[in-house]
């Protein structure tokens, strides 16, 4: 199906800096960078751990999907990303399979893990959780 590996998680919290932190003297990692995304109203730090990494979002404003996940379920895991070796060929063997997803196609962007394309699938149809594809370019 072109799925590779579980890349990453992204965790979702109030205070960027602190989670961060904590997360990376727990486990011997160093936080990446803290990286402002305005079309989300968030900004993100990555820690990486070989080839997985941990995302962890806060929100800055009231009304991105951050701030959105943390009025309605608290601060904690919001998402996983599957990375795939296609993007759009994942997405239409996924629909022929009844999935949705929250964009028609995939997102070009530069982040910090590096150049992406990405799309989520709606989390109606994988019991509640966010899922993420993702292809490194």
């Amino acid at each position: 199906m072109g799925i590779e590996d579980v890349m990453k998680i992204g965790i979702a919290t109030k205070d960027l800096d602190k989670t961060a932190n904590v997360l990376g003297d727990a486990f011997g990692l160093v936080p990446g960078e803290a990286v402002g995304y305005p079309p989300l109203g968030m900004r993100y730090s990555i820690l990486k751990l070989e080839d997985f990494f941990i995302e962890v979002m806060e929100p800055t404003g009231t009304d991105g999907p951050i701030a959105q996940f943390i009025e309605q379920h608290g601060e904690g895991l919001q998402h996983m990303t599957f990375k795939v070796s296609d993007t759009e060929q994942v997405m239409a063997d996924l629909k022929g399979k009844g999935a949705h997803f929250t964009a028609s196609a995939p997102v070009k962007l530069n982040t910090a893990i590096g150049p992406m394309k990405f799309v989520f699938m709606t989390p109606r149809r994988s019991n509640g959780v966010l899922i993420q594809l993702m292809e490194l370019l």
